[in-house]
């Protein structure tokens, strides 16, 4: 009689729960929670049995619906044919896109080897198909070069396909010319 009570009660449990979920809340959800969340990131890419580019970051969150990632704290480098650093940068966050177009912003800092030129700003954004960094809104950034010049501006554009560097409001700074030896 006590399995007939059991094998009932356990019937009436399976009956009465159900599978079936409201499909808002799981979309809700979706939208606010990522897909992962990774911390002591550490990614390089290589090409030719080279690394090309490495990166880190504190943090990163993936959101798959959006295709998109956060990345906290990051740090950029590009390595040359011989392995040696060419481009660094960091900053306190990016948003980058599956596309690899990015929002990049606090604390800017990059520096280029090739360019011998550093720059510096808040907020700035990457369209990696066009190899074009632009400043957002009134971002003011600045340029330090390993000559002693140094700009700063706002509307900053820099096409890295033609390596020319625009800025069209609030331009002020000095550019050196010669070496000092000269």
């Amino acid at each position: 009689m006590k399995k007939i009570i059991f094998y009932a009660l356990v019937a009436l449990f399976c009956i009465s729960c159900s599978l079936e979920y409201d499909t808002s809340v799981s979309e809700t959800l979706d939208e606010s929670i990522p897909t992962s969340r990774l911390y002591g990131v550490k990614r390089v890419q290589v090409q030719g049995g080279q690394p090309r580019v490495s990166f880190e970051a504190r943090e990163a969150v993936v959101w798959e619906n959006r295709e998109e990632t956060e990345l906290m704290e990051f740090v950029f480098k590009e390595y040359g044919s011989t392995r040696d650093i060419i481009t660094t940068g960091q900053a306190e966050y990016l948003l980058i896109s599956d596309n690899q177009d990015a929002i990049i912003e606090g604390q800017i800092y990059g520096y280029s080897l090739r360019n011998e030129a550093s720059v510096e700003a808040e907020k700035l954004s990457w369209l990696d198909e066009k190899r074009e960094l632009s400043s957002l809104g009134d971002t003011e950034v600045a340029i330090t070069m390993d000559n002693g010049s140094l700009l700063v501006g706002k509307k900053f554009v820099a096409d890295l396909y033609t390596n020319t560097t625009v800025f069209s409001s609030g331009v002020r700074g000095s550019l050196e010319s010669g070496s000092q030896d000269e």
